[in-house]
């Protein structure tokens, strides 16, 4: 059985699909990082990070162009001309006026914004260089490509149903490996001297700050930290020590206000061959012109363009360090970091050295380990409760507790591989 409904269906989910998936993996060609998901959620508030609510938007908002290509313009056109025609209007409407719109909904920016930040809308995001419009236009003509290749599909329903479960599976796949292969990691302690930390009262920050394949977060110098990568290579070209790759379950100190920056290098070979396979399917579906197997390659152009659009080959890292009270909130340098835990003001530490120390490791369900304040406890995956002064709380991922300086903590792992992390400020003198 064929059915226009079905082809429409298949064929504007896979043009939506390969736009957002080249989006992804552009930057391992030398191209700017850009963030369109997470810009619609600084719509949200200056220092509103990513979320689902932006990729909500983002999505519902491709979906709407793609819809309106079928309603307004298959019907009434023939040839491969209109869909290109269609897809380079909808780039100069998206950069020349939804952009600044958006630009003018989120406001000024946030305090300490960069001024080349990819989540601050602005006309063709300029802001970025002229490779962020180019970017985009590629993403928008393989958009229109694809349309144009879709306008003689004959779609049957069982090949429509193995794109829409493939494509699924392969999205779901692509976004719990990651976590899942983390949870395997081996314990480590590090530790990281630092002569003061700022005056008057403290909190330990952990920010979790993934960067899609060829990402690189400049040159810059800030508080003393560690960087704890737990998934890809966390690449770190550090002044004086060279370049630093952090692997899964590695942890690198670095002192205060040592130049460094930050990178995905490893998996740039990979994004390329993912955008090489997405772009020569692309080509294929063209070439084959709805004959043949055209069905079974637009079927494996969207499962392609699901996995590269959740982009399992971003990094995934930590930078945990001990910030003055004044830094609480500050705006994120990276389009899909979030704060992991920052924890209660500390105060009464001296003005001495300090030893900051960072300990990561896994527990089992009912194994137990204990830590001393100042500190923070942070699950990085599964479920533990922490009891502190004859108290008890139960913590999930993505949460914490702070221990007050010279009270003990006892962690206890509920699930099969609870990752617990945890920061302790030792006396340094």
């Amino acid at each position: 059985m064929v059915s226009l409904a079905m082809r429409r269906v298949l064929v504007g989910l896979t043009a939506v699909a390969v736009a957002l998936g080249w989006l992804q993996l552009a930057p391992a060609f030398g191209f700017p990082v850009t963030a369109p998901a997470a810009m619609l959620d600084r719509m949200l508030g200056a220092n509103h990070e990513a979320s689902l609510a932006g990729w909500a938007m983002l999505l519902v908002g491709e979906l709407a162009l793609a819809g309106g290509y079928f309603i307004f313009v298959e019907g009434r056109t023939r040839g491969p001309v209109a869909p290109i025609v269609y897809a380079v209007a909808a780039w100069l409407v998206t950069g020349a006026v939804l952009m600044p719109l958006i630009g003018i909904i989120q406001g000024a920016p946030p305090a300490g914004d960069a001024i080349n930040d990819p989540m601050r809308a602005n006309f063709f995001m300029l802001n970025l260089g002229a490779g962020a419009a180019a970017e985009s236009l590629v993403a928008w003509l393989l958009f229109g490509v694809v349309l144009a290749a879709g306008r003689a599909l004959e779609v049957s329903r069982r090949v429509f149903l193995v794109a829409l479960v493939g494509s699924a599976a392969a999205g779901v796949i692509a976004y719990t490996v990651p976590a899942l292969v983390a949870q395997g990691e081996s314990g480590r302690v590090v530790e990281g001297r630092v002569s003061a930390l700022s005056t008057g009262p403290v909190f330990i920050s952990v920010l979790e700050l993934p960067q899609p394949p060829g990402a690189v977060l400049g040159p810059h110098k800030h508080i003393a930290g560690f960087t704890l990568d737990v998934w890809g290579t966390a690449t770190m070209q550090i002044a004086g020590r060279g370049l630093v790759d952090a692997r899964q379950g590695d942890a690198v100190f670095l002192p205060t206000m040592q130049s460094h920056d930050h990178e995905n290098r490893a998996a740039v070979p990979l994004a390329i061959g993912l955008s090489i396979f997405l772009i020569g399917l692309t080509v294929a579906l063209v070439v084959l012109g709805g004959r043949g197997s055209a069905t079974f390659v637009i079927a494996a152009l969207l499962i392609g363009g699901t996995v590269a659009t959740v982009d399992p080959l971003m990094n995934d890292w930590y930078f945990i360090g001990v910030r003055g009270a004044a830094q609480r909130g500050a705006v994120m340098q990276v389009p899909a970091a979030h704060r992991t835990y920052e924890s209660q003001n500390l105060t009464g530490l001296g003005t001495g050295p300090v030893i900051e120390r960072l300990t990561t490791r896994s527990l089992s369900a009912g194994e137990s380990a204990r830590f001393t304040g100042p500190a923070a406890i942070v699950i990085l995956g599964g479920q533990a409760s922490v009891t502190t002064g004859g108290r008890t709380a139960d913590l999930s991922a993505q949460s914490g507790i702070t221990i007050a300086g010279g009270d003990e903590a006892v962690v206890t792992g509920h699930s099969g591989s609870t990752r617990v992390m945890v920061v302790e400020l030792l006396p340094g003198g």
